[in-house]
């Protein structure tokens, strides 16, 4: 049930005037304050961001097994990664157009994808954190639309949270209490939409602590995995009804004790490798395992190489009985999209060619395999 906007507001400030540790011992206030909106400013923030409406898309995601289930049959995610082509990661959920993304939608959904991953990033859904998870109405209104959007077209979605945190001034891994106030804001306003695969707690949380080719990280590995352990345990005694996964890059095994199912990325264009990959989740679990992020760039390959290197991958993740996938990206990223101004248009790089769709939307080669899939 979705709590009223006061019941919120109270509690996120409260929690935000105490700043608890994890611990339960009282930490020094940050040198840098948080800034903090008046009393009438944030109640029209509230006024201004209506209660959530769960759309009626039949089903919840479970997992029974090593798979997933919707009302008792197999449900297999084939997904994408998406990114509103014209308003791709800090321009998401600010400059998003909805009739535009309406339309990409569309693309996805009637190529055969039945599952999204998106990313939020709480800068933009949130203003003023000192003052408490205070919402920025039209960041809830996009994000809204992308869940709807998504429902009406039969597609589920995968929600990443705490995409591009801070982890400098009031790291992430400390548990600053203004953003856990923003993961109950937003998981307690979307805990009953069917629409919802799961929630991704963090993007390549283990990249934050290093663990390939023994890179060093920012975090120690215990200080990510016992954030990782809190954040699940704040959205599980928030919300019973979805699922909960980490998409890490390499340390993917790490988060079975905190996860539903094990979610993991591979860039590599060696097949045994990820055919590796697949076998050492397997032997340390027995959860799901899905695929999450995979992609070739056409910027260094052919779009025929491009195509070919997924259809392998996808051969494997079925081979080896993963309970499923999703592609990085939907659509190549324009240059003009990537940049922010004066410094447009972006250097043309890998970054902006990943996409199954190009700049004019004319679909790739790779787009084959999925509708003969």
């Amino acid at each position: 049930m979705t709590r009223p906007a006061h019941m919120l507001f109270a509690g996120a400030l409260l929690v935000a005037l105490l700043a608890v540790a994890p611990s339960g011992q009282r930490v020094e206030a940050q040198a840098t304050p948080l800034d903090t909106c008046s009393l009438p400013e944030v109640q029209a923030a509230f006024a201004a961001t209506p209660a959530y409406q769960p759309t009626s898309m039949p089903g919840w995601v479970e997992v029974e097994n090593n798979y997933f289930v919707i009302d008792g049959t197999v449900f297999t995610p084939q997904g994408v990664n998406y990114y509103p082509s014209r308003s791709p990661w800090r321009r998401f959920l600010t400059e998003t157009n909805i009739v535009q993304m309406e339309q990409e939608l569309d693309m996805i959904a009637s190529a055969g994808f039945n599952t999204l991953r998106i990313y939020l990033w709480n800068d933009a859904l949130f203003q003023c954190p000192g003052s408490g998870a205070v919402p920025n109405p039209p960041a809830f209104q996009i994000l809204d639309a992308v869940l709807q959007r998504a429902a009406v077209r039969g597609m589920r979605v995968i929600v990443t949270l705490n995409d591009m945190p801070d982890l400098e001034t009031y790291p992430l891994y400390s548990n600053p209490q203004h953003v856990q106030a923003q993961t109950r804001y937003i998981v307690s306003r979307y805990a009953n939409e069917p629409a919802i695969m799961a929630w991704d707690l963090r993007n390549a949380g283990d990249i934050d602590y290093g663990i390939e080719n023994d890179m060093q990280g920012q975090f120690t590995r215990g200080q990510v995995l016992n954030w990782l352990a809190s954040t699940a345990a704040l959205v599980r005694s928030i919300d019973s009804r979805h699922l909960i996964t980490a998409g890490w890059a390499f340390d993917s095994a790490a988060t079975a004790p905190h996860v539903d199912f094990i979610s993991f990325a591979h860039w590599s264009k060696d097949t045994d490798e990820l055919r590796g990959r697949l076998l050492s989740l397997a032997a340390a679990t027995r959860k799901p395992i899905v695929l999450t992020a995979f992609g070739y760039s056409t910027f260094e390959l052919s779009e025929e190489e491009q195509r070919d290197l997924i259809q392998r991958a996808i051969n494997v993740v079925e081979d080896y009985d993963a309970a499923g996938y999703v592609l990085w990206t939907a659509f190549d990223f324009p240059l003009d999209a990537t940049c922010t101004p004066p410094a447009c248009p972006s250097e043309d790089s890998r970054e902006h060619h990943f996409g199954l769709w190009r700049w004019d939307f004319s679909p790739k080669p790779a787009l084959e395999i999925i509708a003969a899939g």
